[in-house]
């Protein structure tokens, strides 16, 4: 039986600049270290796919400067009640292009 356990690292390189990533809205179970790892090693130009209110670890990369594109209506720290600041600041300042698909 093979092992499918890998390190965190390694797991990251599979992320390059550019690829499509699906964000799930859920605060809990969301890969946080996986993501803080491709932040690290410089993954940028991402294209977010988020479902409605895709939370912290889209407003998380977006803030990281990882995000080039973002399809999803909002995203939202819901549980706040609140516009993901980073989203908000970065859509402002034009740096980030929301693509509503809904």
């Amino acid at each position: 039986m093979r092992n499918k356990l890998t390190t965190l690292e390694d797991a990251a390189q599979a992320v390059h600049s550019g690829h499509h990533v699906v964000m799930s809205a859920r605060m809990n179970g969301s890969p946080m270290a996986l993501l803080r790892q491709v932040v690290r090693q410089r993954t940028r130009d991402l294209r977010l796919i988020g479902v409605v209110g895709s939370g912290i670890n889209s407003d998380f990369m977006v803030g990281a400067g990882t995000v080039k594109t973002v399809d999803t209506c909002s995203v939202s720290l819901s549980p706040f009640a609140r516009t993901g600041p980073n989203f908000a600041r970065a859509v402002t300042r034009g740096l980030l292009k929301p693509m509503d698909n809904t």
